[in-house]
């Protein structure tokens, strides 16, 4: 089975970019445009630089979730005898793309992890390398939809040694 959350990680993406537009097009329009900001400061009565502030802090809000969630692009293949998972995070900052194969005999288990009240999901793969078990880090899957992390899930417990 293959499957990635590609639909997914384009939609958060396009998000983002059209809120930091649209953030930084009404900011501007305060800033530099006084006919705009005397307008809304006339008719709400509210002070020009809340606006600003509120404006920078809807996509700072925005940003800061996607950076809790540790929203993630996920690639998953088990079609060649082996498991490979591919992933990076959807952060400004980390564009560090990280791949994991594992091939069905050595595979030995996983375990699913939830941080922040089940914010933020993740899953650690296990496997036997030289005789010991060994813990790849952290798989970020909060991206994926419900169907997926069943697909996901499901697929690895068949992987599971009895």
């Amino acid at each position: 089975m293959k499957f990635d959350n590609e639909e997914t990680t384009v939609k958060i993406q396009i998000q983002k970019r059209i809120i930091a537009i649209f953030s930084a097009v009404l900011v501007a329009l305060m800033v530099f445009i006084h006919g705009f900001s005397n307008f809304l400061i006339e008719n709400t009565g509210i002070p020009k630089y809340l606006f600003i502030i509120f404006f920078l802090s809807f996509f700072l809000v925005f940003y800061i979730y996607h950076l809790v969630r540790a929203s993630a692009f996920l690639s998953f293949n088990d079609e060649d005898s082996k498991i490979v998972l591919r992933f990076y995070r959807l952060d400004l900052f980390n564009s560090s793309k990280v791949s994991f194969e594992i091939p069905f005999s050595d595979f030995t288990g996983y375990k699913v992890e939830h941080r922040f009240f089940k914010f933020r999901e993740s899953i650690v793969l296990f496997r036997m390398y030289q005789g010991n078990i060994v813990k790849y880090p952290s798989v970020p899957i909060s991206a994926l939809t419900k169907s997926e992390r069943i697909k996901l899930l499901t697929t690895l417990n068949g992987y599971i040694p009895k």
